[in-house]
């Protein structure tokens, strides 16, 4: 499974570069798939229902495919080899687009407290900087997340 469903510097140096797209297919835990599926179940379906199947798989697959490079990008720089894996990458990438295309909808963090899409994914994108720069979070691939929120943004302001 880590040889064709991680992404990583030593992936792509032996030219698996399906990995950057298989990598959003894969997790280590329950609670990583589980947590992934249930923010994908609800905000996929709205972004879905927004640029409908076609298009809304592309921003998927891209997002899949970039923030596995973000992440392979940041681990090279700070000459950690990681593996990475997992579908939030992806997810992000969903949830930037959402942002800029429904900045007002509510988010409800903690299933009871509403905040609206810019603030809540402007958050979870501010976190996930500061996580990167300060890698106080071992074993979250928090480059992915941020080059997917970058990702979502720049489809909703180029890619329509």
């Amino acid at each position: 499974m880590y040889k064709h469903f991680t992404s990583s510097v030593d992936s792509l140096k032996a030219g698996r570069i399906w990995t950057l797209v298989t990598s959003a297919f894969s997790h280590s835990e329950l609670s990583h798939i589980g947590f992934n599926m249930f923010t994908f179940y609800f905000m996929g379906r709205v972004v879905a229902e927004m640029l409908g199947a076609r298009h809304f798989m592309r921003l998927y697959l891209f997002g899949a495919v970039t923030s596995s490079l973000g992440a392979v990008a940041w681990e090279s720089y700070i000459g950690r080899y990681a593996r990475g894996l997992g579908a939030s990458g992806a997810i992000d990438a969903v949830l930037g687009f959402l942002a800029c295309a429904a900045p007002r909808m509510t988010f409800m963090i903690y299933g009871f407290i509403p905040v609206p899409a810019w603030l809540a994914v402007g958050g979870f994108f501010a976190y996930d900087v500061y996580g990167t720069a300060a890698d106080n979070r071992p074993g979250v691939g928090t480059a992915a997340h941020v080059s997917g929120i970058v990702t979502g943004i720049l489809w909703f302001f180029f890619a329509l």
